[in-house]
């Protein structure tokens, strides 16, 4: 009978007879098969090489035994146990990293991958010395000379090893994390021995060599906030506080741009056509950072075009002669046809004469807003009205539990911000743009300047705007027991009265 081999001995089989023997070995290799193959495409924290490892050095060994040279036999089953303690270290460093890590993105492998080498290498030399008899200095030596002759042979993969070593214990990003190294910008995928993975912007995988990686310097955007710059260049006919107001509600309104630190709208030079704007503003997620820049240099320019502030682009003076003026006055003709049009379709601008919607044109300005943006916002003092042209706008309000309800859609013809407008009070509701909208802006000059020339217009607008909006005044008169004395109807025509500074008769 052959005496048991090193690995049954671990194993505790050395006391069983030889069939028994040789069934559990059977067993042991099957289930190291079966491990295997229910772990070959999962991404699972111990791999089937591991399982493969265990299960190939017991089939070494029960096979060693059918050799018939005896010192074949000892070295192969000396073999078959190196492999199994190999693979019981694997197994042990992958649990502990599957404990460890608990599901989490692995960093690096590089540091489990040198422990279990260094393992690896002890197990060999404690089995050469215990089992063949070589000298622990011999071997030393022996791998001292040959590591010389690598290590010089192999400058630049070794770098980037060490590197990769540095990487993982200083951790200057995690996986998810934007970088910027160099010309590379991208999200760390994770660091292999040789290289750094990251994917760019354009789904594209790179590997950068990690020593490029430990010589440049070093972005990363993971810090919770990241500021991102805009510059524009607009007109000098705009007072720079006008501008940097424009702007910041602008940027207010992306849902993106952080509060906390504030955006900055910086006048930064008077350059030949313009005066050049730096806009700076922070995000979070440095992913959504083109996504954002399009949001709010989109946003601007419909801004821009509604507040009347040119973008200057070169141009040249050229007199000529004054031989369009027909032309222009006929089209500016035209344009007051559709605008009073555009007014008449207002239910208590209806009844007024054309010499009394001409004292209001001179006042409406045609506004342009792009979708997402805020036409009105609740709890603001109203001091203009608009028409819907073109789009379709939302009417919203937030209840005291903080949620959004939505009131109604308007579309061409509907109006909205009557009420703020004429009687001062502010704004109960907001309005938002769902598409593209263009409207007519109406202010308060212009009512102003009407009531002045007309002042029976104003009871007649105040009866016709009353009896729309009935629910809603008597609130607000039940609330001012002063003003609401004679009912909602009396109450708006006091406010418009004092507002507009109307003289009774």
């Amino acid at each position: 009978m052959a005496p048991p081999t090193p690995l049954q001995s671990l194993l505790g089989l050395d006391g069983l007879h030889r069939d028994l023997r040789a069934f559990v070995e059977t067993v042991l290799v099957v289930a190291g098969m079966l491990g295997a193959f229910a772990v070959r495409r999962r991404r699972r924290a111990v791999t089937a090489t591991t399982f493969l490892l265990l299960a190939g050095s017991v089939m070494i060994d029960a096979g060693s035994r059918f050799l018939p040279n005896p010192d074949v036999r000892q070295k192969v089953a000396v073999a078959a146990f190196v492999l199994f303690l190999f693979g019981m270290i694997r197994l042990v460093l992958e649990g502990i990293d599957a404990i460890t890590r608990r599901g989490k993105v692995h960093f690096s492998t590089i540091g489990k991958d040198l422990l279990m080498i260094l393992l690896w290498f002890t197990v060999l030399m404690a089995v050469l010395y215990t089992d063949f008899g070589v000298s622990p200095v011999s071997i030393l030596t022996t791998t001292t000379v040959a590591a010389a002759v690598l290590g010089f042979a192999l400058q630049e993969t070794l770098g980037n090893i060490f590197s990769g070593l540095s990487l993982s214990i200083g951790r200057p990003f995690e996986p998810g994390d934007w970088i910027r190294s160099g010309q590379y910008v991208g999200r760390v995928k994770g660091i292999a021995w040789r290289a750094t993975t990251i994917t760019t912007r354009a789904g594209e995988r790179l590997e950068i060599p990690n020593s490029v990686i430990a010589k440049d310097v070093l972005f990363n955007y993971a810090t919770g906030a990241v500021r991102e710059e805009l510059a524009i260049g607009l007109s000098y006919g705009v007072p720079p506080n006008h501008v940097r107001e424009v702007v910041l509600t602008v940027l207010r309104d992306v849902p993106q741009v952080m509060r906390v630190p504030p955006p900055e709208v910086l006048a930064w030079d008077y350059a030949d056509f313009a005066i050049q704007y730096h806009i700076r503003y922070w995000i979070a997620d440095y992913g959504v950072i083109e996504h954002v820049r399009d949001r709010v240099a989109s946003s601007l320019w419909y801004a821009l075009r509604r507040h009347s502030i040119e973008i200057p682009f070169p141009t040249r003076t050229v007199h000529v002669r004054d031989a369009g003026r027909d032309e222009d006055e006929h089209a500016d003709a035209q344009f007051e046809r559709e605008l009073m049009a555009d007014l008449r379709q207002v239910d208590w601008l209806r009844g007024l004469s054309d010499e009394e919607l001409r004292v209001l044109v001179p006042s409406v300005d045609v506004r342009q807003f792009g979708a997402g943006e805020l036409l009105i916002r609740a709890g603001e003092q109203g001091e203009s009205m608009f028409i819907i042209r073109s789009g379709t706008a939302e009417v919203f309000a937030h209840t005291a539990e903080g949620q959004t309800r939505h009131l109604a859609n308007y579309v061409r013809g509907d109006f909205t911000g009557e009420m703020a407008l004429m009687t001062g009070e502010p704004r109960t509701a907001s309005v938002r743009a769902l598409t593209d909208v263009e409207v007519i802006e109406m202010d308060r000059e212009g009512f102003t300047q009407l009531f002045k020339e007309h002042p029976d217009a104003a009871s007649a607008i105040g009866d016709i705007i009353a009896a729309r909006n009935e629910d809603r005044l008597a609130k607000l008169s039940a609330g001012d027991s002063m003003n609401g004395r004679g009912g909602p109807h009396r109450w708006l025509l006091a406010k418009m009265r004092e507002l507009f500074d109307i003289k009774e008769h």
